[in-house]
């Protein structure tokens, strides 16, 4: 199943152009890692649970600073709105869990592709972007191979002979993961680990 994420109206999409470029390539990656894979398997530290189906969507910049979207789901989408605030990186608390899906009110929604499209003609943007690449595209794959063997972070753990705080810290892409915890990663999720080397793209005119 492919989940959408919108943005509920002009004033929040006005308030992610006022954020860093750097935050703002952070918003677009969790919001197409949440379109892939549903925002109940996009945790800490993307996404962390407040209560029901709200959750908030957790933007860190390169200078310490953190930003909060509340997102809750529509249907089939994922939903931003209620504003970006600016909070202390230390106040978040609470487990993401699965919820029931959820109403939200709005007007116009704004595709955040739309925002993709209009924040690349700045290079800033799209360096930052490219950044992220590395770390969200692991995230992705684990996410996706433990969900397509019908596992729990849980049950993976076990076939790992680990924990699930390491499965987690696994699956939020910061870390950097030997080849060897990748190969058993895959080995539990019946998968194939494949490491290749793709050219260099210079150009970001």
């Amino acid at each position: 199943m492919r989940w959408s994420v919108e943005t509920l109206n002009g004033t929040v999409d006005r308030e992610l152009d006022a954020l860093p470029p750097d935050m703002r390539a952070r918003f677009v990656r969790i919001s197409h890692l949440i379109a892939t894979v549903g925002l109940v398997h996009v945790r800490e530290p993307y996404v962390e649970h407040v209560q029901g189906p709200l959750r908030e969507m957790r933007l860190t910049g390169r200078d310490g600073a953190a930003r909060a979207l509340y997102v809750t789901v529509r249907d089939r989408r994922v939903v931003g709105g209620t504003g970006v605030r600016q909070e202390d990186a230390q106040d978040a608390r609470g487990r993401d869990s699965a919820g029931p899906a959820a109403g939200a009110h709005g007007d116009r929604m704004s595709k955040v592709q739309d925002l993709h499209r209009k924040w690349s003609r700045d290079p800033a943007y799209r360096e930052a972007c490219d950044d992220l690449d590395a770390e969200f595209t692991l995230t992705r794959a684990l996410i996706e191979a433990r969900l397509g063997a019908g596992l729990t972070q849980a049950q993976l753990a076990e076939r790992m002979e680990t924990t699930q705080s390491v499965v987690a810290r696994l699956e939020c892409g910061r870390g950097n993961p030997s080849t060897r915890t990748l190969e058993a990663f895959a080995r539990s999720t019946g998968t194939r680990l494949r490491i290749s080397f793709e050219p260099v793209d210079d150009d970001r005119a």
